[in-house]
């Protein structure tokens, strides 16, 4: 009986080691290393161990090709927060132009590209 417990208890911390493995791996987008590392590892021992070279320039790619997804996903980032840093200070740049010309702020709104409208008639405040 304490065998069946310790053995089921071995099971449980296995899982949740690969429960967290792949929750990180998800996040970091390393889920295909790592299931490749996990198979050359167990199933594809031998295969790895005869083509060792091979093996490893898989993995280096497969984990290269992720690092230049982070790298384009890091470009998009910083490309969506200059462009949302450029619109406010253009939205800002607009309201404190239209309080100099004595325009109230409730009879107009800004469309989807960023410009000043007025509401009743949806003329641009230039």
């Amino acid at each position: 009986m304490p065998y069946f417990a310790l053995i089921s208890l071995g099971i449980t911390v296995i899982l949740m080691f690969f429960s967290v493995a792949f929750k990180v791996a998800g996040k970091l987008r390393l889920t295909i290393p790592l299931i490749y590392f996990l198979l050359t590892a167990t199933f594809l021992n031998k295969w790895a161990a005869a083509h060792e070279t091979l093996a490893l320039a898989i993995l280096f790619a497969l984990i290269a090709m992720t690092i230049i997804s982070w790298l384009y996903s890091l470009k998009k980032a910083l490309r969506n927060r200059r462009y949302t840093k450029t619109l406010e200070e253009d939205i800002s740049w607009q309201i404190a132009r239209a309080r100099e010309k004595g325009i109230p702020l409730d009879s107009v709104h800004f469309d989807n590209s960023g410009e000043m409208r007025y509401d009743g008639t949806n003329e641009s405040v230039d």
